[in-house]
């Protein structure tokens, strides 16, 4: 899994780097924004989750372009049991609308679910505990919006994550990305 994680950040950070006109041409652009997510790994906890979402977004020529994303779900707690959730995804965008202001196109890729549970329980005048993380690998698949302002680009995104994996969740995100 990690060997996954790391060759697809290198693979996109040397996309980044050999495109010399990259920052030129306005290619790249990073932002964030809010995320809302169903229910993931049949855990009634992670109902409804609201996060925090972090990407760049590189754009290849008119028609195709590469994202990557790193989203932070809220953690959330129940009784002695603490549950965080967050996503890495790496995606490629297909441009089939590009007027003015707007754009629309459509996502698929990879998703990987990292989920990680704390337990603490009193017995006795004596604390125990322990924690145990899980990660899952699915596919993404989705569309998206782009609205051109003054100051940055608003998107918006709609996209089933992890299909495949046990992480499956639909997931509705928007937020700024600006120019570099």
């Amino acid at each position: 899994m990690k060997k996954l994680l790391v060759s697809g950040i290198l693979l996109f950070g040397m996309v980044l780097l050999n495109n010399s006109n990259a920052f030129a041409q306005n290619d790249l652009k990073l932002g964030g924004g809010l995320v809302f997510g169903s229910g993931v790994f049949d855990f009634d906890e992670l109902d409804n989750d609201l996060g925090i979402k972090v990407d760049g977004v590189y754009s290849f020529n008119e028609e195709f372009r590469g994202n990557a994303d790193l989203v932070f779900f809220f953690p959330k707690s129940e009784g002695n049991v603490d549950v965080s959730l967050f996503s890495i995804n790496l995606n490629g965008n297909y441009i089939f609308l590009s007027e003015e202001e707007l754009t629309a196109y459509g996502l698929a890729g990879i998703n990987i679910a990292i989920i990680k549970v704390d337990t603490e329980q009193s017995f006795g005048g004596q604390t125990f505990g322990g924690s145990n993380s899980e990660s899952e690998l699915g596919l993404n698949l989705g569309a998206g919006v782009e609205y051109g302002l003054d100051f940055a680009d608003l998107f918006g995104e709609l996209k089933f994550a992890g299909l495949g994996g046990d992480a499956d969740q639909l997931v509705i995100g928007a937020g700024l990305r600006f120019a570099i």
